[in-house]
C-alpha cells in the first residue's frame, strides 16, 4: 500500500537523471505541467545539464547522479538513464523516499527488477514503469474491447518493432534488443492477455558484430491458451518512411500488433498515421499518437503518462494503469527469451520460476 500523500502545495518539485534524446522529451512535458517545477537535473555531461537547466530555468544542476540526490529537495524523480544503471539508481532513490518514474526497463534482469519492485512496497512509494503505449489512445480502446468480452477469448497475438538501423550502434553495446525494444512489446502482451506466460522458444541472429544481437523472435504462449509471436530487428533502411523526427533523432520504427479473437480481430501499425509528407529524398509519415510537438509542446501518450505519474505523486495513489508487476514479469520473459535463444529449446515457466 502506498503512503498518503505528503503534499502541502500544488507544486510537484522534480528532478531529472538522463538528459539524452528522452530526457530532453521529459522535460519538455515536465516544463509545461501545471503546478509541476523541474528543481533539479542531472547528466554526466556538463555541457547537457547547463543547456537544459538554462531552458527551463532549473535551479539544481549536477552532474553526479548521488549529489543530486544528497543535496536537491525532490519530490518525485524521473529516471531517463542508460539501461544498466536503473535498478541501482531506482533504490538510491527509494531509500530516500522519492517517487520514482522510471524509463523501460525496470532492470536489465530479473532479480534486479524483483529487487527493485520490493523495496519499493517495503517503502510504500509509488514506481511507474515508462511503458507509454499503455496511455496511447489506440492501444486503451483496444485494451478496453478485449477487458469488455467482445473479442471472445484470445486465440493469438502478433506483436513487431523493427528499427534503423543507422540507431544499433548507440544500443547494440549496451542492451539487447528485448529489453530495448520487445520490452514495450512483452509488456503489451501481459496487459492485452491477462495470463501468465506458460512456455518460450526463441531465437536470435547478430549480422552486425556488435555485444548484443540485431534481431530475435520469440513465440510464447500462455497460461489461458493464446498464443504469441515476438519480433525485433534494427535493419530498417535509411530509405523507409521516417516516423521519428526530433532535433537529435531521425529515422523509423516499423510498430505493428495483430490481436485474433474467436469473435474479433483487430490490426494497429505505428507506421498509419494517416498524414504523410512527400519530401525529395523522403517520406515523412508524421508520427500524431506518442510524443508529437503541438505549438510548442509534447503532447501525446508520452505527455499523459508524464500527468498520470504526477497525478499520482500528488494524491499518494497507486497507478491504475502501469501495473510495476507486470514490469517485474516483462524482464521474466525477456530473460526467458534470451536463455531459450541461447539454449536453442523451448523452456517452460511455472509459477515459481
Amino acid at each position: 500500500m502506498m503512503s498518503a500523500s505528503r503534499f502541502t502545495t500544488n507544486t510537484i518539485r522534480v528532478g531529472i537523471a538522463g538528459l539524452g534524446r528522452f530526457g530532453k522529451l521529459h522535460a519538455a512535458v515536465l516544463g509545461h505541467l501545471p503546478g509541476v517545477e523541474i528543481a533539479a537535473v542531472c547528466d554526466p555531461l556538463p555541457s547537457e545539464v547547463t543547456a537544459l537547466g538554462e531552458r527551463h530555468g532549473v535551479p539544481g544542476r549536477f552532474t553526479d547522479y548521488d549529489q543530486m540526490l544528497a543535496e536537491a529537495s525532490l519530490d518525485a524523480l524521473f529516471l531517463v538513464t542508460p539501461e544498466p544503471l536503473h535498478a541501482a539508481q531506482a533504490l538510491a532513490a527509494i531509500e530516500r523516499g522519492i517517487p520514482i518514474f522510471l524509463e523501460k526497463p525496470l532492470a536489465t534482469s530479473h532479480a534486479e527488477g524483483i529487487a527493485v519492485a520490493a523495496a519499493a512496497a517495503r517503502a510504500g512509494l509509488l514506481v511507474q514503469v515508462g511503458f507509454l503505449l499503455r496511455f496511447e489512445t489506440q492501444h486503451a480502446l483496444l485494451k478496453a474491447e478485449i477487458d469488455a468480452g467482445r473479442f471472445g477469448p484470445l486465440v493469438s497475438v502478433r506483436v513487431k518493432r523493427n528499427c534503423s538501423r543507422a540507431w544499433f550502434p548507440d544500443y547494440g553495446a549496451r542492451a539487447h534488443p528485448v529489453y530495448e525494444t520487445s520490452i514495450h512489446d512483452l509488456d503489451l502482451l501481459l496487459w492485452l492477455i491477462g495470463s501468465p506466460c506458460s512456455e518460450v522458444y526463441a531465437v536470435e541472429r547478430n549480422h552486425t558484430g556488435l555485444r548484443y544481437p540485431d534481431a530475435c523472435f520469440a513465440l510464447l504462449q500462455f497460461a489461458n491458451g493464446a498464443v504469441a509471436s515476438v519480433e525485433t530487428s534494427w535493419f530498417v533502411p535509411a530509405g523507409a518512411p521516417a516516423n521519428v523526427l526530433t532535433l537529435t533523432w531521425h529515422g523509423t520504427i516499423d510498430a505493428e500488433l495483430e490481436v485474433v479473437g474467436t469473435e474479433r480481430s483487430a490490426r494497429l501499425r505505428l507506421l498509419e498515421s494517416g498524414l504523410a509528407i512527400w519530401q525529395p529524398t523522403l517520406t515523412t509519415q508524421l508520427e500524431t499518437a506518442l510524443w508529437p510537438e503541438v505549438a510548442g509542446q509534447v503532447a501525446g501518450a508520452l505527455r499523459e503518462e508524464v500527468a498520470h505519474f504526477i497525478d499520482c505523486v500528488r494524491t499518494g495513489s497507486p497507478s491504475p494503469i502501469a501495473s510495476l508487476s507486470d514490469a517485474v514479469a516483462g524482464l521474466q520473459l525477456a530473460e526467458t527469451i534470451v536463455a531459450a535463444a541461447a539454449r536453442g529449446s523451448a523452456i517452460t515457466l511455472t509459477a515459481e520460476s
